[in-house]
């Protein structure tokens, strides 16, 4: 086991992030990790953004999934938040989309670490290898992922 992180602090650190403004929580709950993000967006005062339930209610998003790439993901999370923090959940059906991409991962993975818009960005999906032993190396000396077992309690 890593050793604990504070995912209270770890938001309010990630929020001070000049760069790499983006980071990642793996869940190994799906079925608790809505409400566990929304617990978190409410503990820290971030906007929840659960897409899953937003793609769902917005025919117009729906109906253009396949046009979703990984750079339109970032892209729409900046023009859709109020806050300077935004806590995603319910990634995974457009994870689902990009996984014909080879290169999706990698976009994706990059987009985490050069994020550098607002707002600061915490992704909540579902555990995933390729994702965990990703190697965002030393441009900064800043945590990009967390395993949600390594967390202490909301």
């Amino acid at each position: 086991m890593n050793e604990p992180v504070d995912m209270i602090r770890f938001v309010a650190d990630l929020v001070k992030r000049p760069k790499g403004k983006a980071a990642i929580v793996l869940t190994h709950d799906y079925g608790g990790q809505k409400q566990w993000a929304t617990d978190l967006a409410v503990k820290t005062e971030a906007e929840h953004l659960p897409m899953l339930d937003i793609f769902s209610e917005q025919p117009q998003l729906s109906n253009n999934l396949s046009l979703f790439t990984v750079s339109e993901l970032f892209d729409f999370i900046h023009r859709q938040s109020k806050k300077n923090i935004a806590i995603i959940s319910g990634l995974e059906f457009l994870k689902s989309t990009w996984s014909g991409q080879i290169s999706a991962k990698n976009q994706f993975a990059n987009h985490i670490q050069t994020w550098h818009r607002t707002p600061h960005i915490l992704f909540v999906i579902q555990y995933d290898t390729d994702i965990a032993s990703y190697d965002f190396g030393r441009r900064y000396s800043y945590r990009f992922v967390v395993d949600q077992k390594d967390t202490f309690k909301l």
